[in-house]
């Protein structure tokens, strides 16, 4: 099992290069290259050239030998009634396919839409992976679907006032209507991400999402902390998750995926030259992690 983290916090502060590289020296074993930038008008991975400006990218992790194991897709990748916008994401989706084929990426994570009021709309989503399935047939890099939750983000002040809006589950936000839809689509070329953050902001326990999903189904994570007033995407062991339930469960059905942290909010507000420091901490709690899902396994 490789740890992994994502590219985006420090994308943004030092570009793309140098954020590998960071990740690479923390010792990282995998790398998660974040591609939500596509979502602008203008940007260089659009570019005809593209190539060009990975391939610097590209050399940084060859030379210390860590992969790019996953990739996350622009979002949201469609919206309702709206065909000018879905014109141009399916266009950006498709870069994001032959770019993460060309850093090596194994699976890509594409948001699902939630359009319905209640639930996860089984057909539009069902239509919208069958649009992009060529893309993954062309390009070999398989899908990865994810729990999505909706309604508006609380201040901590409104948390006790009970008329205010909870989170409740988006698309796939429930472990059945997850599996539900992988069932439909029915090809290897769809896999389930898991964010185990997510989860408990609409009520679900990621521990049983993670046995309801099943080991022929859960192929990568997304692995952060929840204070479930805000998504947080905080460090594991900072917020309301139960991480030895967590990880029992994932050794229980033999999870044969990464461990990829989606965690950059607690870096976010931090100075640059404690980022290093704080990739290095976060490299030693995934450490910790698979130790504790190897102790279930024993």
């Amino acid at each position: 099992m490789r740890i992994v983290t994502q590219t985006e916090a420090l994308s943004e502060r030092f570009g793309d290069q140098r954020a590998v590289e960071i990740i690479c020296q923390s010792g990282f074993s995998g790398i998660d290259y974040s591609m939500f930038f596509l979502n602008n008008e203008k940007c260089a991975l659009a570019e005809d050239n593209w190539k060009d400006y990975l391939k610097p990218v590209k050399a940084t992790a060859d030379r210390y030998s860590v992969p790019f194991t996953q990739s996350h897709c622009p979002f949201p990748t469609a919206k309702k009634d709206d065909s000018d916008y879905n014109k141009f994401m399916l266009e950006r989706t498709k870069r994001a396919f032959e770019a993460s084929a060309y850093l090596g990426v194994e699976i890509m994570v594409v948001h699902p839409v939630t359009y319905d009021p209640e639930g996860t709309d089984f057909e539009v989503n069902y239509r919208l992976y069958q649009q992009l399935k060529p893309f993954a047939e062309e390009t070999g890099v398989k899908i990865a679907l994810e729990n999505m939750w909706r309604g508006r983000e609380r201040k901590i002040t409104d948390i006790f006032n009970k008329d205010e809006t909870n989170f409740v589950p988006g698309a796939c936000g429930t472990g059945k209507d997850f599996r539900q839809l992988l069932d439909m689509l029915d090809s290897p070329l769809f896999v389930a991400c898991l964010d185990i953050g997510h989860c408990g902001m609409v009520g679900e326990d990621p521990a049983e999402m993670i046995r309801t999903i099943g080991g022929k189904h859960l192929k990568a994570l997304h692995v952060h902390d929840n204070d479930n007033l805000r998504d947080a995407h905080i460090f594991p062991f900072n917020g309301t998750v139960n991480w030895k339930k967590v990880t029992k469960a994932l050794a229980e059905i033999n999870y044969t995926g990464n461990l990829t942290f989606e965690a950059d909010n607690t870096l976010k507000k931090q100075p640059d030259a404690l980022l290093p420091v704080s990739e290095k901490y976060l490299h030693d709690i995934g450490v910790a992690l698979v130790d504790m899902i190897n102790s279930y396994k024993n």
